[in-house]
């Protein structure tokens, strides 16, 4: 019995005249609009179906020139893996704060944050939750600078 393996399409740089960039998610090259910034499948990864997506979704859009969507493409900014951008969130912060009044509730040097707090909440974490969880707790900032500058 064969097994099949699927093939793996390949950015190519004039997608971009489709209003495509590349991204990679799961460890897998797929492509990414740069207008609406959805990510289709590698499967997705031909003119065809690129070309489909700018004139069913953005038919205002295609007649625009490659300088339009290189524009579009350098203001996605940073992405993670899973497409979404990569920017602190609220819960990100408000953590780092909590942690850092209980470091100086406790009168422990700053820097315990980011020796042994962070590295066994990264563990534990892992452990119970899986490596997504442990991505997000990642972000988190418990450096000694920030330590203190939550405290003052």
């Amino acid at each position: 019995m064969a097994t099949s393996v699927a093939k793996k399409r390949k950015y190519i740089d004039a997608y971009i005249n489709y209003g495509f960039t590349s991204i990679l998610a799961d460890g897998i090259e797929k492509p990414q609009c740069v207008l609406c910034f959805k990510v289709l499948g590698n499967d997705s990864m031909r003119p065809s179906k690129l070309k489909h997506h700018l004139m069913t979704i953005h038919p205002q859009y295609a007649e625009r020139d490659t300088d339009f969507f290189r524009r579009h493409e350098r203001s996605l900014g940073k992405l993670d893996e899973s497409g979404a951008f990569q920017q602190q969130t609220v819960s990100v912060v408000e953590a780092s704060y909590e942690v850092s009044l209980e470091i100086a509730k406790q009168k422990k040097p700053h820097t315990i944050g980011e020796t042994l707090i962070k590295p066994c909440a990264l563990k534990m974490v892992k452990r119970v939750l899986g490596e997504a969880s442990e991505r997000k707790i990642q972000q988190i900032s418990l450096s000694n600078d920030t330590v203190k500058r939550r405290i003052n």
